[in-house]
């Protein structure tokens, strides 16, 4: 007798369909071959943690070619290999990513399929794996709505947790996506956070950021609006230096009517409470007295830009930085207790500035380990070399000068990973997820989930002779990635494999050309990068889809890009960590991947009776 599955309420009034049953599909042929390729982030990645990533990396693409060689297809690859890089604490998406200003994990995803059809989810909560729920609402585009209305291919906040409840997918805690590494960023940086607002108002200037008030309507949304604002207070309940001796985290609307009430107090700054808000006095605590000492505030505020911290293996206190280390002892590092030795101000790999009051460059802080870490060489299929080559330009424009190997203590990866796969049908599909920058407004939403900006396929022409495709995954700044199109800019150079010249005019050009040329030119060259007070970092990862072949074409003008390859042919991943020399110079490289499968010699020997 067989057990009836569990019915979920329709959505729209669309009668449930079982997701999660698998249906039956014809077997791929046997002459194409399948293709994954996936990234971890453009920024900085140290010396150190290489391995790490490199190994995140490798079990992406291991198990997307599992997925790809029994007949899965590419979306189910893109899926299962951006799944594997969210579980992974080390990169920003998923478990362990920055929390926004008020302690709560909001990420973004998108996936897009090889007919350009998406699905995508921003600033969504309480979701252990976005890159699962833009599937879901992908699927969903696809299914008829009543009254002829258009499905949606874009959900965001509680309209897209909504979604998920109806379709069944678990809604997590807050907490459960919080790893320590990512608490520990935030409390340092929510304790830089009131240093500058308190900054700012005793200069009588405006907080950066203003709350938008809204008057809840219904008594499901005060809970939910309840139920943030505990998580927040359980989070500093545990950071003593913020609330021991002090009055707790004033909610948003108090905060902010201390602001308007204090710009026109009468009361000099002295006179106030040391345990407001808006107190100039540093709070001094164990926890914090070591760092306060050897680094100024605005070195440790890494929720400037679009980067993380990860912690390193240097900061690992009574145990050698060396091999033998496991990930998870790795990851569970907090910073503030294993920071040791002098500091010296360094400058972030994507080149943002670290302090507002002054436009000097920006700096962090760069610790100098009493002994020196013993790396343990690499497997040699995690060293492969992808063929890449760096390129060196000399521009004026803005760009993001990098430490190299002057700082490798320190992680700072842009936030984005993705992937792109080829199934054995030769569709092609691509997707991107994202946690965010650290300390990001309520409700942002990041270029992982506009599809166009971090995402983006070119379809097949059906009367093109050669059946080219082609998909983009980008990393870095969102906001100017967002002004300027990105991967839909990258992915159309690709496929005419042009680049804009002067006075707009378009040249034909080698694939290289076009990808450099649009890093260049049409991002770090566009107007609003250029006139922007935060510097411009990308990575991008292209692959180009040809009858006779698979081309991948990668670029970025930050420090490092990390990434990893296969294809059915491959018994290991091809990783690499690319490095440029610093300097916003652009590194990029490729490799070429046949789509016919290699003849074999068939043996004609038979066993003897």
């Amino acid at each position: 007798m067989s057990v009836p599955s569990h019915q979920f309420a329709p959505v729209d009034g669309v009668p449930h369909i079982d997701t999660q049953t698998r249906k039956a599909a014809r077997s791929p042929p046997h002459d194409d071959i399948c293709c994954i390729y996936v990234h971890a982030g453009a920024g900085y990645h140290s010396h150190q943690n290489e391995r790490i990533h490199l190994e995140a990396c490798n079990d992406a693409a291991q198990i997307a070619m599992l997925i790809l060689k029994n007949g899965g297809s590419a979306l189910d690859a893109v899926e299962i290999a951006i799944k594997t890089l969210e579980d992974r604490e080390i990169t920003n998406a998923g478990y362990g990513s920055n929390l926004a200003m008020d302690g709560v994990v909001e990420c973004d995803a998108s996936i897009v399929d090889h007919y350009g059809r998406s699905g995508a989810v921003g600033a969504v909560a309480q979701i252990k794996n976005p890159i699962s729920l833009a599937r879901m609402v992908h699927d969903h585009t696809m299914d008829p709505l009543t009254l002829r209305r258009v499905p949606p291919n874009l959900l965001v906040s509680q309209g897209a947790t909504d979604f998920a409840i109806e379709m069944g997918m678990p809604i997590l805690p807050h907490d459960a996506l919080i790893s320590p590494a990512a608490k520990d960023r935030w409390m340092r940086w929510l304790s830089d956070l009131r240093s500058a607002e308190r900054k700012s108002k005793k200069s009588s200037t405006h907080p950066s950021c203003w709350k938008i008030r809204e008057k809840l309507e219904s008594e499901d949304e005060a809970e939910r609006q309840r139920m943030r604002e505990q998580h927040t207070q359980n989070l500093l309940a545990a950071c003593t230096f913020l609330s021991q001796s002090h009055s707790p985290l004033s909610s948003d609307d108090t905060m902010y009517d201390q602001v308007e009430s204090n710009q026109s107090d009468s009361l000099p700054l002295s006179k106030r409470s040391s345990g407001s808000w808006n107190s100039d006095d540093h709070i001094s605590t164990p926890e914090l007295s070591e760092q306060t000492s050897l680094i100024d505030n605005p070195a440790r505020s890494a929720f400037i830009n679009s980067t993380q911290t990860v912690p390193t293996l240097s900061h690992c206190r009574d145990i050698p930085a060396g091999p033998d280390l496991s990930y998870n002892s790795v990851i569970d590092t907090s910073p503030q207790e294993e920071v040791h030795g002098a500091f010296s101000r360094k400058a972030w790999a994507d080149g943002s500035s670290d302090d507002s009051d002054s436009g000097s460059s920006a700096h962090t802080a760069k610790v100098h380990s009493s002994t020196k870490p013993h790396e343990k060489a690499a497997e040699p299929h995690l060293l492969e070399s992808m063929g890449s080559k760096t390129t060196e330009t000399n521009t004026t424009r803005p760009a993001p000068p990098g430490p190299g190997p002057q700082q490798p203590e320190e992680d700072h990866i842009t936030d984005t990973v993705g992937a792109i796969a080829i199934d054995s049908w030769g569709n092609i599909a691509c997707g991107a997820s994202s946690g965010g920058i650290g300390m990001k407004y309520r409700g942002r939403v990041g270029p992982a989930a506009l599809v166009g900006v971090g995402t983006a396929v070119i379809p097949a022409d059906p009367n093109d002779p050669e059946q080219i495709c082609v998909a983009t995954v980008t990393s870095g700044t969102g906001e100017h990635m967002a002004t300027t199109m990105a991967a839909t800019v990258c992915a159309e150079r690709l496929y005419q494999s042009t680049k804009k010249g002067r006075g707009g005019e378009y040249i034909e050009v080698t694939e290289d050309e076009a990808l450099k040329a649009m890093i260049e030119n049409e991002f770090m060259g566009h107007p609003s990068v250029k006139h922007s007070n935060s510097a411009g970092a990308i990575g991008i990862l292209g692959v180009k889809k040809m009858r006779t072949g698979v081309l991948l074409y990668y670029g970025h003008n930050t420090d490092s890009f990390v990434m990893a390859s296969m294809s059915a042919s491959d018994e290991h991943p091809a990783c690499s960590m690319s490095r440029s020399n610093g300097n916003g110079q652009v590194a990029q490289g490729g490799r070429m991947i046949s789509m016919r499968r290699s003849k074999k010699a068939k043996s004609t020997s038979r066993r003897q009776v």
